[in-house]
């Protein structure tokens, strides 16, 4: 599967940017519509497709369909269709939206048409209403609206999604993003249970699959293909926290994340690899159950594989960054290293009271000079706690980089070559 890549016309654009950062402010109430007159043979909440049942709900508290298939906004006049497969979800979010400056957002809303349909039946928007969520960027502040629009659940077999939106207006109006006239998308989805083999320890070199029965998590192992050709050689480990917007259904959503994609291809990286997909919001990788579940998918890892249980790292970007700090600070005897990226601590962000338990343990972070949704300061204030302490951290700052600055981290060799040289006090 596939991580989104869309534009402003599904709301993406600015979801994308705000979903994995506690900065999101959702309007506390959603549009006050009257109530609608509705067409015969429209959708209205409470309608049912099959076992699936149309709810009206903020799109901005569930996945998104966008989110698990990949198409592009190339052109205006022209149908872009796409199909793909994702596991079954308690829920789905299909509404769409305008991401857009404050102040040409209503003369934008008020320019579009919209049309949406499930599985041939149309959707009666107007029944569902919509809600409204600030944002913030180096541009200024905006408004995403979106239409209310959920599914519950989205159910095994084959469906499609249509929308469609038509308005005259100008590219500038949209930042450059939207082009006026004409646009349909539709998506066929092949939603399939899947299941993932147990892992053991006859897994297989290279990234694949599996589920931890003692952890009860999903996750992407790699093995360099080395691995077992000397039966007396142990193994660094590197465990990968993921970003929020990869939440749930399925680790195959994990392979387009900048490491996991990189160990695609390669054949000798010179870690085991272990990335579990993790569940939740922006602290999802600091609660207790989720911590506790990474710490005993390595602790198998290490029973199964032969591991040097000296040499175990831990390493995140965004949201996976806020869970390297987490994680390590709720067992600062366990990883020889942490490596945050575009990390934090809480919200509001925070430096713990408890800091100085990690000052045995090496930390290089990193982070963007411009990441709206994460500020240096939150992760700049937990190195410098930190050393205040006799810690050893170090904090590596882009000044023109965002959350982007996870790619050139992940690249470089030097950053792997740093947590080799560490070791386990």
């Amino acid at each position: 599967m596939n991580k989104v890549v869309t534009s402003s016309v599904i709301v993406l654009l600015a979801l994308v940017l705000t979903a994995c950062t506690p900065q999101t402010q959702i309007s506390p109430t959603s549009t006050p519509t009257p109530t609608p007159l509705i067409p015969e043979g429209y959708l209205k909440p409470g309608d049912k497709i099959g076992e699936m049942t149309l709810v009206s709900e903020s799109i901005f508290t569930h996945k998104w369909l966008v989110q698990f298939c990949e198409f592009d906004l190339e052109s205006t006049g022209q149908t872009k269709s796409v199909d793909c497969t994702v596991a079954p979800l308690e829920s789905v979010a299909l509404g769409m939206g305008l991401s857009v400056a404050e102040s040409k957002f209503l003369a934008n809303w008020e320019a579009l048409s919209w049309e949406l349909e499930i599985d041939g039946h149309p959707v009666a928007l107007e029944a569902f209403g919509w809600d409204d969520m600030t944002y913030s960027d180096s541009s200024g502040k905006g408004i995403t609206r979106a239409w209310n629009v959920v599914l519950k659940p989205l159910t095994a077999g084959t469906h499609t999604v249509r929308w469609a939106d038509s308005a005259d207006i100008t590219t500038e109006d949209w930042a450059g993003v939207h082009p006026p006239g004409k646009h349909e998308y539709i998506i066929n989805v092949t939603v399939v249970e899947q299941e993932y083999p147990p892992i053991s320890a006859s897994a297989s070199t290279g990234q694949h699959a599996y589920t931890s029965p003692a952890s009860q998590l999903d996750f992407l192992l790699y093995l360099p293909s080395e691995y077992g050709q000397d039966p007396e050689r142990k193994w660094p480990v590197l465990a990968y926290l993921h970003g929020e917007h990869l939440k749930g259904t399925s680790p195959d959503l994990i392979r387009d994340e900048p490491l996991p994609k990189r160990l695609e291809t390669e054949v000798d990286f010179p870690f085991i690899v272990l990335s579990p997909l993790g569940e939740g919001e922006y602290d999802c990788w600091s609660k207790d159950k989720l911590m506790e579940q990474v710490i005993g998918l390595v602790d198998e890892i290490q029973t199964l594989f032969s591991v040097d249980p000296e040499h175990i790292y831990l390493i995140g970007d965004g949201v996976g960054g806020n869970g390297v700090w987490a994680i390590g600070l709720r067992h600062p005897k366990y990883f020889a290293a942490l490596a945050p990226i575009g990390g934090y601590y809480g919200y509001p962000f925070e430096v713990p009271a408890s800091i100085c338990d990690l000052k045995d343990v090496p930390v290089w972070a990193f982070h963007g000079g411009r990441d709206v949704m994460v500020p240096v300061e939150a992760e700049q204030s937990l190195v410098d706690a930190l050393n205040a302490c006799g810690g050893h951290a170090k904090i590596t700052v882009k000044p023109e980089a965002t959350i982007n600055i996870r790619y050139e981290a992940y690249a470089s060799s030097e950053l792997y070559h740093w947590l080799l040289a560490q070791s386990r006090k």
